[in-house]
């Protein structure tokens, strides 16, 4: 487990290396975008940024409104949308780019979501740092594959339904706020990395709140701590 884990990492730190080293950085590029959230009554959020900031959180009146600014011409984010009987599917993505960078890189993504429709949202995240507050949003998963850089993942809102997290923990910080006054069971590899949960009962490589059992919805956590820290927080 650990020989994989080190690979990823190896794998990881080998692909930046190439995918930020290449082309001349330019003059910063701003642009919004909003979708519609036509007939879906819920959507699977995937949002892949190999490079730089990435913010997200509700309040959005369309599906998504969005707010990206670069100064890599071929970062241009790639957002596609898709409906299917009621299920919609919003992919936004990083554009590509093969050659050597030059001077000093930025890319920004400020993201809003809707509050009203349930969200399965998948976050595939490289390198640099992250806020995601998604008190108030309705989500059924969550999953993020994270690189190296910092996140701070605030899931401390009410929830009508499970919940089930996953988190593949790079090298970097992970802090992860969850809700005092609903069930959670944490259950971390630890990799070689360290965990702080210091408001969590610890049973072997299991964590659990004091609500845990005695509420009727229940966030489930599963976290590959890899290289790195692991911050878990009641709030």
């Amino acid at each position: 487990m650990r020989f994989f884990k080190s690979l990823k990492i190896f794998l990881i730190i080998f692909l930046v290396g190439g995918f930020v080293g290449c082309e001349v950085a330019g003059d910063m590029q701003e642009e919004t975008r909003s979708i519609e959230l036509g007939s879906a009554e819920s959507v699977e959020i995937n949002l892949k940024i190999a490079v730089g900031e990435l913010r997200v959180r509700g309040g959005a009146s369309d599906l998504m409104e969005g707010y990206f600014a670069y100064n890599i011409k071929k970062w241009k984010p790639e957002i596609e949308y898709d409906e299917f009987n009621d299920r919609g599917t919003l992919k936004v993505k990083q554009g590509k780019y093969h050659r050597m960078n030059v001077g000093k890189k930025r890319n920004k993504w400020d993201i809003s979501l809707n509050n009203d429709v349930p969200l399965d949202i998948q976050i595939d995240f490289g390198v640099g740092q992250g806020k995601l507050d998604l008190r108030g949003l309705i989500i059924k998963s969550f999953n993020i594959d994270m690189g190296v850089g910092e996140l701070t993942v605030d899931l401390s809102g009410e929830q009508k339904q499970d919940l089930d997290v996953v988190i593949d923990g790079g090298i970097g910080s992970v802090t992860l706020y969850l809700p005092e006054h609903i069930g959670v069971r944490a259950k971390i590899d630890r990799g070689i990395g360290s965990v702080d949960a210091r408001d969590f009962d610890k049973r072997g490589s299991i964590y659990t709140n004091d609500a845990y059992g005695k509420t009727e919805v229940t966030i489930y956590v599963d976290i590959d701590a890899g290289i790195g820290s692991i911050d878990l927080r009641l709030k």
